[in-house]
């Protein structure tokens, strides 16, 4: 404390802050980092989340993938439909429907993808058609059946 004399009198100057200015900076600075902690729970909490997406999207386009080399026809008749995958403490729950259009050699494929954990949980479809060479199941007389889809583009015998 430093004294001094005014015109008349000594006044008392004081330096530093008093308890209310102290008590309001703590109580600003509290509400501040309480919304960047806040802030940061959501940011993690969405990170986890497009991590588990990411992760059911790569399993469906998997699936896919299987059906596409093995082909449609030969999955529906000789693999599972449906069947489950844990990765990193979440339970991938996976699903085929394929279903035969009315032209030639062509499937409808559907692969679904869904999730749940102890917080949230989500689904993810992948679509597409693909055509199954492997699935005539008539020929036409005087043809032969081909004997692999890598022989599709092959040009027919006698041409």
């Amino acid at each position: 404390m430093v004294f001094w004399r005014g015109r008349r009198e000594w006044r008392v100057v004081r330096r530093g802050m008093t308890l209310v200015e102290v008590l309001v900076a703590t109580v600003l600075l509290g509400v501040g980092v309480s919304g960047l902690m806040l802030s940061a729970t959501l940011g993690l909490r969405n990170q986890l989340r497009c991590e588990q997406r990411t992760a059911a999207t790569f399993l469906a386009y998997g699936k896919l993938s299987e059906i596409e080399a093995v082909g449609p026809h030969m999955w529906s008749l000789s693999r599972p439909t449906s069947g489950t995958e844990a990765q990193d403490d979440v339970t991938y729950t996976w699903s085929v429907q394929i279903v035969e259009q009315g032209v030639g050699e062509l499937y409808d494929v559907q692969v679904e993808v869904s999730w749940t954990d102890a917080r949230s949980g989500g689904s993810v479809t992948v679509q597409t058609l693909l055509n199954d060479y492997e699935a005539v199941t008539e020929t036409p007389p005087g043809s032969s059946k081909r004997k692999s889809a890598l022989d599709a583009n092959e040009p027919a015998p006698g041409r």
